[in-house]
């Protein structure tokens, strides 16, 4: 228990720096904005309807190739700093073991990660709290924009999936689409992780998770290269349910995720073992 307890406090610690960092408040607004721009049509075609939404807005937010790019920066930018080292952060190394200080930033890199998508579902109901209300299933308006031609119409930056609507409730639908992107969010944030102490550079960790975003872009198109895009699984349109597709199964999805994290982690505690606190300290 102490140890976790120890690994729990490099994490808390990380996050408690957020009330000072200006680049985390701002990447946050930016993200209201973002959620503001992408959901405003479908509660000015619920009016136009005369009707209001569902709430269940988060599972169709970044179903377009582009707008999932737009999301995934902020938490790449939040991540860029990593190992995210600094003079607290040494002289809590200093007096635990590098293993424990390393679980603890893996923690902190998911507890963010979770946070933030946490964070863009909330705003989904939040921001549109006037146009919307609870029911249990999609609703008639989400029905309508995803089975017509209204999007087209209407101009509705975001795309409601029919395959979604079809083969998900709107419950597993907002918590697959959220724990898949937590886990995503992960290892992206590993990988900028390893990268950086590997690199003794910011950019590498960078250009490397940018990568991983901009591929599931460039093949949206492409059912069999959805099987090596990661990025392209937080999105549930682009799973299969049923062998219905030849899109990745969520099986196959979620060993993938599991296998990249056990194998980043262990090389990331590994790679911070053999790491020198003096040259650690040196690099702040």
């Amino acid at each position: 228990m102490k140890s976790v307890k120890i690994s729990l406090i490099v994490a808390i610690q990380n996050i408690r720096k957020w009330r000072t960092n200006y680049r985390i408040w701002i990447l946050v607004i930016l993200t209201m904005i973002f959620v503001q721009c992408y959901t405003k049509e479908i509660s000015t075609n619920a009016l136009a309807m005369g009707m209001k939404s569902s709430p269940w807005l988060y599972p169709f937010l970044y179903t377009d190739r582009y707008i999932r790019i737009l999301f995934m920066l902020p938490l790449i930018f939040i991540y860029c700093d990593a190992p995210f080292i600094d003079k607290n952060q040494i002289y809590i190394l200093m007096r635990c073991k590098r293993k424990l200080w390393s679980i603890g930033q893996i923690i902190y890199i998911f507890m963010t990660s979770a946070m933030y998508f946490s964070l863009i579902a909330a705003m989904t109901i939040v921001l549109n709290i006037r146009n919307i209300e609870y029911m249990n299933d999609w609703g008639k308006v989400l029905g309508t924009l995803a089975f017509s031609n209204v999007p087209l119409v209407k101009g509705t930056a975001v795309t409601i999936s029919t395959y979604i609507l079809t083969y998900f409730t709107p419950t597993q639908a907002m918590f697959f689409t959220w724990l898949l992107s937590v886990l995503c969010g992960g290892i992206l944030g590993l990988i900028i992780y390893g990268c950086n102490v590997i690199s003794k550079s910011k950019v590498v960790g960078i250009v490397a998770s940018g990568f991983l975003v901009i591929l599931s872009a460039a093949v949206s198109g492409n059912e069999m290269a959805q099987w090596f895009s990661p990025v392209s699984w937080t999105t549930l349109n682009k799973l299969d349910v049923g062998k219905l597709t030849q899109y990745p199964t969520f099986t196959y999805v979620m060993v993938v995720y599991m296998t990249a994290i056990i194998i980043l982690s262990v090389w990331i505690i590994k790679v911070i073992e053999k790491k020198d606190v003096g040259v650690m300290i040196r690099e702040v």
